[in-house]
């Protein structure tokens, strides 16, 4: 056996089961057609994924040995439970809003970003990835050659069907994912205005309710266009939500579009000092106060673009999709509040830290009781 090929959950329960191990498992392949002839071969009964190079099959004991000892076979995974449950959500007393059964089903968020991984946690039971536009490579397909699009989607709304705890915030959400950021995460503003543009004449077509921008750039002056072509966004009845930045803890840092007053502007709270992280840009803008509000933005786990399946990030790239997954939860349980509602309430759920709004806003998302 090889076990750098399976998931530490299946070496668990081989190791104590032994040959009685039995259960359903997720191939993935290196070479989709070469694997598929193998389970072929020996009668193996799957269900093929060829969009995702990957196989749905029962495997016992000898099956995990054999398997994982392929070189066409990338990595084996346990088939998990979907649970609705994270250390962010806790602390944020998300329970109270979602009531146990909003999370984010009827709702589409569009993700300008890296592009997106076709991860199991956005195509299992169904993939969830209805739309991609690739506005670097015009590749047809999805795929995310940074790996900061498919981490910002997975905290949004991953739905962690291989792992017990990696979910994200709407799990049931629609993504729609435009690659308009390249390999390095970089990207010229004409690309970024592309997007939105798409996104402006598209969005009744794919119901997209919110738009998740974790990137910024420096102001321009008070007709920046990522800022205006937000604000169309907006106006349009889209909840748009943005990044404040990286470049804290001086003062004026905000980036753009999330300079805009309108948007929904996200800040980073360091949970493990409940203080706005040092990294977090700081307001004013020219327009007034900034960010609006924070969330948790430091060492937060959610989907990779390779293998192992999740990895770690910090910054407000990671705090804005989890804003843009609650606004779409809000927007599941009331169909029809505006985007400037939408805004409201969650500024009225904030908590403050110290009270500066240059620094933090309203404060940091909890709705608790």
């Amino acid at each position: 056996m090889n076990k750098n090929k399976v998931s530490p959950e299946i070496l668990n329960s081989v190791n104590i089961l032994a040959q009685g191990y039995k259960d359903k498992i997720m191939l993935s392949a290196k070479n989709f057609n070469s694997a598929k002839k193998f389970l072929d071969t020996y009668k193996y009964s799957y269900t093929p994924y060829r969009f995702a190079n990957c196989f749905y099959l029962d495997a016992d004991y000898d099956d995990i040995n054999i398997l994982s000892s392929l070189d066409d076979v990338s990595y084996i995974f346990p088939d998990s439970i979907v649970k609705i449950e994270q250390t962010q959500k806790n602390f944020m007393n998300l329970e109270n809003l979602t009531q146990n059964k909003y999370f984010g089903q009827g709702q589409t968020i569009c993700f300008i970003d890296t592009g997106i991984y076709p991860h199991f946690d956005f195509l299992f039971p169904k993939s969830r990835i209805i739309k991609f536009i690739d506005l670097i490579n015009k590749q047809p397909t999805p795929y995310d050659d940074n790996g900061h699009g498919s981490f910002v989607a997975g905290i949004a709304c991953g739905n962690g069907i291989i792992s017990h705890d990696n979910t994200g915030f709407a799990p049931m959400a629609n993504i729609i994912s435009i690659k308009a950021l390249g390999e390095k995460g970089n990207s010229n503003s004409n690309t970024i205005l592309d997007a939105m543009q798409w996104v402006y004449e598209n969005h009744k077509v794919y119901n997209i309710s919110v738009v998740c921008m974790s990137f910024g750039a420096d102001i321009i002056n008070d007709k920046d266009p990522l800022c205006n072509g937000a604000e169309a966004l907006w106006r349009r009845g889209i909840t748009i939500v943005a990044a404040a930045g990286n470049s804290g803890p001086e003062k004026n840092t905000i980036k753009s579009p999330g300079n805009n007053p309108h948007i929904i502007t996200v800040g980073a709270l360091d949970e493990s000092t409940m203080s706005v992280a040092d990294f977090s840009s700081r307001g004013p803008t020219i327009y007034g106060h900034k960010p609006d509000l924070l969330a948790p933005a430091v060492n937060i786990i959610s989907c990779a673009n390779n293998m192992p399946p999740y990895t770690k990030m910090s910054g407000t790239s990671v705090a804005t999709p989890i804003v843009a997954g609650i606004c779409a939860i809000i927007k599941s349980r009331w169909p029809d509040i505006t985007n400037n509602q939408i805004k409201e309430f969650l500024l009225a759920h904030c908590r403050k830290i110290t009270g500066d709004r240059d620094i933090e806003g309203a404060g940091y998302l909890n709705f608790k009781k």
